[in-house]
């Protein structure tokens, strides 16, 4: 199932993935740890599961991803995102056993623009509204030795909220309970005892002097109970461009299923 460019631009994601890069580069340095943190829970994880697929979820710029280390403990490693940028994909072209997989991992992008263009006109329950994945992404799913959701679980629902937003029909309820349902599909799709989910969960803001202002939770699903539970703060943004007035860390967890 293939999702036009033109749809992509709508929701915004190739934006929003150059928005990332930026903020890490402006940054400078401060996403280290919370990098670093990832890619050994992720290297971790992969000692205790088969060797021979590994599924990245959210691959993206593979800033938080040991792709070369998995690339050498696993004998195909596949990285999964709905755009993947032209510079990582020029970067890993001649490795054999990687490879890149375009595809909605929240399996509602699609399914949201179709509903949406009918029912402008109409107001109808957003839990009509039917994941869709192509056959192949489910073959992958099944077939794996790793998966790894990787800081994607709380990113599913804003882009595709936020379309739905543009059109004033739903109240804030009626979205963060879609949210919710988003989340908690992308949960159930993790099959048990071959998967490790990496998310932030929680957002707190600081004035100059980190003082803390306020807080709020990111995270709409159920989160299931996991093992080799670990957690760490990710000071996400202190040039106060993502909120004027403050500096934004994430509390980040992550856990094998």
């Amino acid at each position: 199932m293939s999702i036009k460019n033109r749809i992509l631009r709508k929701f915004g994601f190739k934006k929003d993935q150059n928005g990332i890069i930026n903020r890490y580069l402006r940054e400078n340095g401060g996403w280290q740890s919370h990098l670093i943190n990832t890619k050994n829970f992720i290297e971790h994880s992969a000692k205790a599961k088969e060797k021979e697929t590994c599924v990245i979820l959210g691959s993206g710029w593979l800033l938080d991803v040991p792709v070369d280390n998995l690339n050498e403990i696993f004998k195909k490693v596949y990285l999964v995102d709905i755009v993947h940028p032209k510079q990582i994909i020029h970067k890993y072209r001649k490795y054999k056993n990687i490879e890149f997989i375009k595809v909605d991992i929240s399996g509602y992008i699609k399914p949201v623009y179709d509903f949406i263009k009918k029912n402008r006109k109409t107001k109808t329950s957003l839990n009509q509204i039917v994941q869709q994945f192509p056959d192949d992404f489910n073959k992958l799913m099944n077939n794996a030795s790793m998966i790894v959701s990787v800081n994607i679980l709380n990113q599913l629902d804003i882009l595709i909220c936020d379309y739905i937003k543009k059109y004033e029909m739903y109240s804030d309820e009626e979205i963060n309970n879609f949210r919710k349902i988003i989340q908690q599909k992308h949960i159930d799709l993790m099959p048990r005892n071959k998967s490790c989910i990496i998310t932030d969960y929680e957002e707190l803001n600081y004035d100059d002097n980190m003082n803390l202002i306020n807080k709020k939770s990111l995270i709409y699903a159920n989160l299931p109970k996991g093992k080799a539970i670990r957690e760490w703060k990710w000071n996400f943004d202190f040039s106060k461009t993502y909120h004027n007035n403050y500096k934004t860390v994430f509390n980040v967890m992550a856990w094998d299923l």
